[in-house]
């Protein structure tokens, strides 16, 4: 039975006034009761400035073309506080010329942490403890340690940082008691329970063997730029078994020995066996599919159609997301590549193998031109179907003077899946998708809770783009906040959205994706104009929970029984 109660937790009174108590373990926030008009215009207007965040990409260039420059830095939505308002941070290089030794003493670039103050960013980064003035690529986000906030893992280009979140949003660098501080050129990282032991374990992949004394001078034509990767040795990856906060290297026992140039990592239960499985996308060489079994990996890509494109080529894996552009049930995969490539969207045929299907779904023709990075499965109008995000940008800066089809910075690109197929609908969606820069990371959430999902993305050498979705909320939606029994991340959780019309949606809780970035946490639906039949919930450990009646417009709060 649902009566009225003032909400108690802290969090959803930063969203509404009133909550539902439905359960003694699920609190669900209202919303707006009353829809937009259905086809109001979505506009993503870019707001970075207006919405306060004044943050510059520095990438080290001096004209030696250091290879690190060009791969650009990521983004993470983060709610550091707990006070259900996603915080933005924001990853940075730094100088690197031997004579620029002095100045980065004096003054070095960091990091930048901003507070979500309803909508409008704080910089908070002085006296936060989460400015790393290392040269930072990714940032992942979790609870590693399962006291109640969000902690922040920084790869970088040399030395990793594992930022503990205090609860307050402070941050204390605990990287050596931790034992995660690879020194390779880490990239994309993330937090997921692979032993399914009840804690978070982490992982991270890793680029090439660049070092300053290895620089090697790549020239197209008569023209110094940065070389190709093969011009440099691929690395191994990294898995981190979490012993209680600090963890072990378990790469090789756990069967990832693979060496490949790793920039994209995703995570999935792909083959629905109630463990989470692992896709690297790699830049030049095979892309792994890594499939767990019980806790060790086998590499199955070839086996299950995910290690080349159609073609049988290896394409230059750079950005990667899972997400069920059918809403058949099953997980689908996208990887970015590079220009005259295409992107590449695997169907699951629901038994776990994929299929090539960019050609057919329309997805080939607008990404064969520009060179793809982040790459984000979204709802971005809330019609139940899953778009698709990607941020581009070339990684030559002067691409433009040996080849006439091609420049630096580049427009970034939104696909509307109209329900099997994929239209690229960038023009109609207003100034934010006009904005042209080099773009690289890209992290998504609903920043400013209004029931439609917003877009960070990084810029090499410039200021992020934040576009703020307006219009998106014209049709219903619902977001899902989950906490866990044993981990209160609750990574690896599935949930089932059935609508009255028969209609399911699937999402996953999980970390990692796009590229070098992190998002919202919380999972959202797109509802239509459909209204929630019910809610099929099974937890990291196997149980499995199912919710009715939930309304539509609110942020739905669930936590899992507790395990006896």
């Amino acid at each position: 039975m649902l009566k009225m109660s003032v909400c108690r937790d802290h969090r959803l009174n930063a969203l509404r006034p009133w909550c539902l108590l439905m359960t003694a373990l699920t609190w669900a926030c209202s919303g707006s009761s009353t829809p937009k008009p259905d086809g109001t215009p979505v506009i993503f207007a870019e707001v970075t400035t207006a919405a306060g965040i004044d943050f510059l990409h520095i990438d080290g260039f001096s004209g030696e073309y250091y290879y690190v420059e060009t791969f650009g830095s990521g983004a993470a939505f983060v709610d550091i506080d707990g006070d259900g308002w996603q915080d933005i941070y924001l990853a940075n290089g730094t100088l690197l010329a031997a004579d620029a030794d002095s100045a980065r003493n004096a003054d070095p670039p960091t990091n930048h942490l901003y507070r979500n103050q309803r909508a409008t960013f704080t910089d908070i980064t002085d006296g936060s403890g989460a400015g790393d003035t290392g040269y930072s690529a990714g940032c992942a986000v979790a609870d590693y340690d399962n006291d109640g906030d969000q902690d922040i893992y920084v790869t970088n280009f040399e030395i990793n940082r594992l930022l503990r979140n205090d609860g307050t949003g402070r941050f204390e660098d605990v990287t050596e008691g931790a034992a995660v501080g690879d020194r390779r050129w880490s990239t994309s990282a993330g937090f997921f329970d692979y032993d399914n032991d009840g804690d978070l374990d982490l992982m991270a992949v890793n680029y090439v063997d660049f070092r300053f004394h290895n620089n090697v001078v790549c020239k197209k034509g008569k023209h110094r730029s940065y070389c190709e990767p093969n011009f440099y040795n691929p690395l191994g990856d990294v898995l981190y078994r979490n012993d209680g906060g600090t963890f072990t290297d378990v790469t090789q026992a756990a069967g990832m020995s693979l060496l490949g140039r790793g920039l994209g990592l995703a995570f999935s239960d792909y083959d629905r066996d109630g463990d989470t499985d692992v896709y690297v996308a790699n830049d030049g060489t095979m892309n792994f599919l890594y499939e767990n079994q019980q806790g060790s990996f086998v590499e199955t890509g070839l086996r299950a159609g995910t290690r080349y494109n159609a073609d049988g080529r290896a394409e230059a894996g750079m950005g990667v997301d899972f997400g069920d552009v059918d809403n058949d049930g099953s997980l689908d995969l996208y990887v970015t590549n590079f220009a005259g490539e295409t992107n590449t969207l695997y169907v699951n045929d629901s038994r776990g193998e994929f299929r090539d299907a960019t050609t057919g779904v329309g997805l080939a023709h607008p990404s064969f031109m520009p060179l793809g990075f982040g790459a984000k499965f979204l709802d971005y109008d809330n019609d139940r179907f899953l778009d698709l995000f990607v941020a581009n940008g070339h990684v030559m800066d002067i691409i433009a003077d040996v080849s006439a089809e091609q420049t630096h910075a580049q427009a970034n690109q939104m696909m509307h899946n109209t329900g099997g197929q994929f239209v690229e609908v960038s023009a109609s969606l207003g100034p934010g998708l006009e904005v042209v820069e080099v773009s690289r990371g890209t992290a998504v959430a609903d920043y400013d809770n209004d029931g439609d999902l917003d877009i960070l993305v990084t810029n090499v050498a410039a200021r992020p783009t934040l576009l703020r979705n307006d219009g998106g909320n014209s049709r219903h939606w619902l977001m899902v906040e989950l906490v866990g029994a044993r981990h209160r991340d609750a990574m690896g959780t599935r949930v089932t959205c059935t609508t009255n019309d028969g209609v399911k949606q699937v999402r996953e809780r999980q970390s990692g994706s796009s590229y070098l970035s992190s998002h919202d946490h919380r999972l959202h639906f797109g509802l239509g104009d459909a209204v929630v039949s019910d809610l099929a919930i099974t937890w990291p450990d196997g149980t499995r929970q199912t919710i009715k009646d939930v309304a539509a417009d609110q942020v739905l709060r669930i936590e899992q029984a507790q395990v006896e």
